[in-house]
């Protein structure tokens, strides 16, 4: 499959005329809990030629495609992703993983520093506390799945994350639940589901996992931080960052650049 999927993007390069720069399977995946017949999810970052930045023509940020191997291909470009980077994205930074990386041109090493720079726990805190909060809600108006219980276990265990170790947490839910202090009887029922939906098969509907995840809910609002810090002295290194890859990349040198 790898072989594949490196081939389809490069395809991609080519039918766009960019460059990737990164690209990493996501989705179930990722995060440890896919079957034999998941999507292959494919996310990248790319970077078009100097002149296409210079255009007055707004030139798309987004390259979305599928292919014949019913692989989803989604891209952001550079220039998007460093926004969303000053903006702690949880998406874009559930991409910036060490796993299952498929392409990584050597500038990442500098976006991942960017990523460091402009990380807020506060920001992804809100994320997953409203992800988890409104696919709890969906549990009760949808038919029961598994999957539709691990769309709320991930993010509530990436919630727990983040306020013990105010780091951004690691993409697999295993591993989240081998360093969290969780209930032991949860943590059990958690990781007998991920067995269970590895192995293609449903469980019942468990109340008492529902009921103490919407009790934690009540807690993690009450922990919510609404405010955030001023980030506005980053932009400087982020248009650093942006114009450095530039020029590295296509072997240009971009007159009257900020120094």
């Amino acid at each position: 499959m790898r072989r594949i999927i490196l081939e389809d993007l490069r395809c991609i390069e080519r039918e766009e005329g960019v460059k990737i720069l990164y690209a990493v399977e996501a989705g179930s995946r990722a995060w440890g809990y896919h079957t034999e017949d998941s999507d292959y999810d494919v996310r990248f970052i790319y970077i078009r030629e100097t002149t296409a930045y210079l255009n007055l023509q707004e030139t798309k940020d987004v390259i979305e495609k599928t292919t014949h191997h019913a692989f989803e291909f989604t891209g952001w470009d550079l220039s998007k992703s460093l926004k969303l980077l000053r903006k702690s994205n949880p998406s874009l930074l559930e991409w910036l993983t060490d796993e299952n990386v498929y392409i990584e041109h050597p500038t990442m090493e500098v976006i991942r520093k960017v990523r460091d720079l402009t990380f807020s726990p506060n920001r992804c805190l809100i994320h997953y506390y409203h992800m988890t909060k409104r696919n709890m809600e969906k549990l009760k108006d949808e038919p029961f799945s598994t999957k539709k219980w691990m769309a709320i276990i991930r993010p509530w265990l990436a919630f727990e994350w983040i306020m013990k170790y105010r780091t951004f947490p690691p993409n697999l839910i295993n591993e989240m639940i081998e360093h969290l202090n969780i209930n032991e009887d949860i943590k059990n029922t958690i990781t007998s589901m991920v067995t269970s939906r590895v192995k293609g098969k449903e469980v019942p509907n468990l109340k008492h996992l529902e009921e103490y995840i919407e009790g934690d809910l009540l807690k993690m609002d009450r922990d919510l931080d609404e405010s955030y810090s001023n980030d506005s002295y980053q932009w400087r290194e982020i248009n650093k960052t942006f114009i450095s890859i530039l020029e590295e990349v296509w072997g240009v040198h971009l007159e009257g650049k900020e120094r």
